[in-house]
């Protein structure tokens, strides 16, 4: 009697299995992608198409100019006496000779150490000039979306397969910002 218990719950539980997986398949067939409105943009393309992103280069373009004048100007420093160390390297006594190298090991390595601190600041600035025209993209493909009831937009550069004649949404957002194409 038992054993009949038993098997009577199992085929119940296989049975109610069943029913929850064929209910999850009927629902999951009658969402399709038409009902989603599924939309994609290069997010990037945008941005760089902004009148914005200009202003922010040529900063950036700015900004890196000064700061590599100075880097060459500890490079002509750091070459000036490299020079002059090879050239009177031979006169001069051990001890000058060491406090030479010692000197030019400072001096490169304060050249090696500007030289990331140029890269690190110009990342820096890039980001703080970038912050707002990112977020101005970022609102316009949001007011976009609500206004054509997309359910989602995809950025172009994590896809890899975009079918053809799915909405593009780059042409609708740029027209959205006031570019023209």
């Amino acid at each position: 009697m038992r054993q009949i218990i038993l098997i009577t719950i199992n085929k119940m539980k296989t049975i109610l299995k069943l029913v929850v997986a064929f209910a999850i398949f009927a629902m999951c067939n009658s969402v399709s992608a038409q009902d989603l409105k599924l939309a994609h943009i290069n997010i990037d393309e945008l941005i760089e198409s902004m009148p914005e992103n200009d202003s922010v280069m040529s900063a950036i373009r700015k900004k890196e100019l000064e700061l590599m004048n100075e880097l060459e100007l500890l490079q002509v420093e750091y070459n000036r006496n490299l020079e002059e160390y090879r050239q009177n390297y031979a006169n001069w006594d051990d001890l000058v000779r060491l406090s030479r190298e010692e000197r030019l090991s400072t001096m490169l390595e304060r050249v090696q150490g500007f030289q990331q601190s140029v890269r690190d600041r110009l990342q820096q600035e890039y980001i703080r000039l970038m912050q707002p025209v990112i977020e101005k993209a970022n609102k316009a493909i949001d007011a976009v979306a609500k206004e054509k009831g997309l359910a989602y937009v995809l950025n172009t550069q994590a896809l890899h397969y975009i079918a053809p004649g799915t909405l593009d949404l780059l042409p609708v957002v740029r027209q959205h910002l006031g570019i023209k194409d």
